[in-house]
């Protein structure tokens, strides 16, 4: 038996839909200091892991658990990492004490107001469904549960 736990459908964002981009609202918060605040993160398939600027590590008071943590090759050239818990949400879909990275993103992603990467690390809990054509994006969280 398949469960729906969520699903929630995204529309288009203008800036983005003329190169098939998708920016994913996500609300990350800090637990320990009571902040949150809803973020948005460029849907990255290509990347492994999900990445937020130092800026939101900043802003939210985030402790990194690890310091250079990970080095990572991106089209700006070599990066180091840190690393930071979590808990997020997107789509109304909690997701808790995820480890994600802080570091720099591409340049070309500055000059938009993207503040991370949502990588295959997050993603991979999720169901997505792209539907170019209309400009949507579905967001599922299944659980799959055996009787």
């Amino acid at each position: 038996m398949t469960v729906v736990l969520v699903q929630k459908t995204f529309v288009g964002d203008i800036t983005f839909e003329n190169i098939g981009l998708w920016l994913v609202p996500t609300t990350i918060r800090n637990d320990q200091e009571g902040i949150q605040h809803t973020y948005n993160l460029l849907l990255d398939t290509g990347a492994e892991r999900t990445v937020i600027t130092p800026l939101v590590k900043e802003y939210l008071s985030l402790v990194e658990v690890e310091q250079n943590s990970t080095t990572g090759v991106m089209t700006s050239g070599i990066s180091r990492y840190s690393t930071v818990v979590v808990n997020l949400e997107i789509a109304s879909i909690p997701l808790s004490d995820k480890s994600i990275l802080v570091g720099s993103l591409p340049g070309i992603l500055s000059t938009y107001k993207i503040d991370g990467l949502l990588g295959a690390d997050i993603l991979r809990q999720l169901s997505l469904k792209i539907d170019y054509p209309e400009s949507l994006l579905t967001i599922r969280r299944i659980i799959t549960t055996a009787f």
